[in-house]
């Protein structure tokens, strides 16, 4: 019988969830690619209803989409697309940090150990945490702005490109290059410097934006 938990309680829909994440971040599942519901399930020795579960919040987060006749299959954005994922991301986060409250001593310390984390996984083989890790950075970012509902929209949209940007980060220069940016930001942040916080940010971005595969989309 096909096991539903995991590891420390982890549930078989969280597991899923990670290990579809990681394949599609490694490349092993490209996009247009239809998933094999029944193979995954044997993979991950987890039952088809927590998969399935997995699978309809990953297409909720836009990695997946469900199509009548294939089922589940890796999203694919075009060139256009992904501009305007761009797009919507650089207006809304130039927002967001033109309206965040200044972070007190122990959430700079969070973003500083955040960012640790990610510089420790330039060098290696298995560094597809910096992913998550990176997001998390932004995200802490994104809620010290008053503007909650744009914050909430940032990130529902952020994920749309993950499998793209992801692909950009297989690159150890280009993980350093964003540990990088993220130091330049968290002493702009120190200084309280709105101006230097908002043009590092859109840096970033852009040098997120041209990393990214362009092979992939």
């Amino acid at each position: 019988m096909a096991r539903t938990g995991g590891r420390g309680g982890e549930t078989g829909t969280a597991r899923a969830i990670t290990a579809i994440k990681q394949r599609i971040l490694r490349g092993e599942l490209l996009p247009g690619e239809q998933l094999r519901q029944e193979k995954l399930a044997a993979d991950l020795s987890i039952s088809r209803v927590p998969l399935r579960e997995a699978l309809l919040i990953l297409a909720d987060q836009g990695l997946l989409d469900s199509a009548s006749q294939q089922g589940f299959v890796v999203a694919r954005r075009s060139r256009a697309e992904f501009a305007q994922i761009h797009f919507m991301l650089d207006v809304l986060e130039s927002e967001l940090l033109r309206t965040i409250v200044w972070p007190d001593a122990d959430t700079l310390e969070y973003l500083r150990a955040l960012n640790d984390k990610m510089a420790a996984l330039v060098e290696a083989p298995d560094w597809f945490e910096i992913v998550e890790l990176n997001h998390e950075f932004h995200r802490v970012l994104w809620d010290l702005s008053t503007e909650n509902l744009i914050s909430t929209e940032v990130q529902r949209i952020w994920p749309l490109a993950d499998a793209y940007i992801a692909r950009g980060y297989s690159r150890p220069e280009h993980r350093s290059e964003a540990v990088g940016f993220h130091d330049r930001i968290i002493a702009a942040i120190v200084d309280q410097d709105r101006s230097a916080l908002r043009e590092i940010s859109a840096d970033h971005r852009r040098s997120t934006l041209s990393s990214a595969d362009p092979t992939f989309i």
